[in-house]
């Protein structure tokens, strides 16, 4: 099998072929799990805890002003803020666990905790 310019031969797309099948594999192994729980945290401080599949929304004062999050379809996401240039509205929804969306002007660390049915969270046991 020669490689002619512009043309692929058959072993080059069986190779792509099994890279775009590794590729997905890949994605949907390391694919967080769904979020059970949405933290939002000052300062080291838990200012608010809930569950994502209960729609509300939640004002938080902050030093510059409030921030209110938008709970609603298993996502959280930052729909008004005080500060100036609003980076955390951008940033979007987030609903698996891990996730997390920040407001520096007002110290705001919002994150999703995993599933609360999924059992302790230990990352390492020891004996």
């Amino acid at each position: 099998m020669r490689f002619a310019a512009g043309r692929l031969t058959t072993g080059d797309v069986c190779v792509m072929l099994m890279l775009l099948a590794f590729a997905v594999c890949a994605w949907l192994l390391m694919r967080a799990p769904e979020g059970g729980r949405v933290i939002v945290e000052r300062d080291g401080r838990v200012l608010f805890s809930a569950p994502l599949d209960m729609p509300r929304r939640v004002r938080l004062e902050g030093p510059v002003g409030p921030t209110v999050l938008s709970i609603e379809e298993g996502r959280v996401r930052i729909v008004a803020s005080s500060c100036p240039q609003h980076f955390c509205q951008r940033q979007g929804a987030i609903a698996r666990a891990g996730e997390t969306l920040v407001c520096l002007p007002n110290r705001l660390l919002v994150r999703i905790s995993g599933s609360p049915d999924a059992g302790n969270d230990y990352d390492f046991l020891s004996r």
